[in-house]
């Protein structure tokens, strides 16, 4: 089965999938919750035994998960040998039950705010924070698959440009701590790219934009001088300059697309709290984009594509591995 059928089957099964039927897992039993985090592949279906290399059997015991993988053997050969179903995947270093790592990543992928989190699932803060976290985590590595594919091409157009996040130093005058980020939009799509910089030279924001645009793409962008060296790297380079006006009277180009994505982003930053952003910048950024690229999107179809991204960072282990 290729990967694009196997994703198309993938969120066909999860898509059914809501809040209340999470709800109706935690509240099953605990076969139901293996058997389900199983056939979406967020735990192994098998496991083989370290000490004798045939396949363990899942069995029932006492432990938070109801089941273990478990190879006894008598003889020569006698040992006992026991693993939990969790092992490598996206349970594995959490004291939740599998139900409510599920309820919480659902929540999270809703931007549910902490407080309700906290209410309705009777965790503490740090415990939300976290797992928040884990899940900015998922999306940097999305972010950096699917960065591998370049945006525009011959005919179409890419709006790039620079901006800085923090804020003045002391609240006043004109000096600003923070990061410089680099981006750029593909008009007509949610095709993009946005990347933190040390620096805006020419070497750096012209070397991002081969990285991630494609030849012969018509890039538009401010009159920054890093950027007079794209025409000769093979693109079709226009220009607007900001100080006289947005649009180009000549040759129409703005970049209105990518100011008004500045915007967005720093006014997602500012809800999700700035000490906050400033201290997992680079997450914060991926979560943003994999956002933008799923907008529109219901939770039915949102939910599982994460999911598919838990699966391919984590996938369950199905022998012991050498740390």
């Amino acid at each position: 089965m290729s990967c694009r059928v196997k994703h198309r089957a993938f969120e066909s099964q999860a898509g059914m999938y809501d809040l209340e039927f999470l709800y109706g897992l935690k509240k099953g039993s605990k076969k139901e919750v293996i058997a389900w985090c199983m056939s979406m592949d967020m735990i192994a279906k098998e496991y083989v035994c370290p000490t004798c290399g045939e396949k363990m059997v899942l069995t029932e015991i006492n432990c938070s998960d109801g089941y273990a993988w478990v190879c006894r053997k008598f003889g020569v050969n006698e040992h006992h040998i026991k693993r939990t179903v969790r092992k490598g995947s996206w349970f594995s270093e959490s004291k939740l039950t599998m139900p409510e790592v599920l309820i919480l990543t659902y929540l999270w992928v809703k931007k549910t705010p902490n407080e309700w989190i906290t209410d309705e699932m009777n965790v503490s803060e740090p415990t939300v924070v976290d797992w928040k976290s884990f899940c900015r985590e998922v999306c940097v590595d999305m972010l950096v698959k699917d960065s591998k594919e370049k945006i525009g091409g011959v005919g179409m157009i890419v709006e790039i440009d620079e901006s800085k996040f923090g804020k003045r130093k002391f609240n006043r005058g004109k000096r600003v701590d923070g990061k410089w980020m680099f981006g750029g939009v593909e008009r007509g799509s949610k095709r993009s790219f946005f990347c933190v910089v040390e620096d805006r030279t020419a070497e750096t924001l012209i070397e991002i934009t081969k990285t991630n645009v494609e030849p012969g793409t018509t890039v538009l962008s401010d009159c920054w001088p890093s950027y007079n060296g794209l025409t000769a790297e093979g693109y079709v380079h226009h220009t607007v300059n900001h100080s006289k006006n947005f649009k180009d009277p000549v040759t129409g180009a703005h970049t209105n697309g990518i100011e008004g994505t500045w915007n967005a982003i720093k006014t997602d930053f500012r809800k999700q709290g700035t000490r906050k952003v400033e201290g997992q910048f680079d997450t914060y950024l991926a979560e943003y984009m994999w956002r933008r690229t799923h907008k529109g999107a219901s939770m039915k179809s949102l939910f599982p594509s994460f999911i598919r991204g838990v699966t391919e960072l984590y996938p369950p282990h199905t022998q012991d591995t050498v740390e």
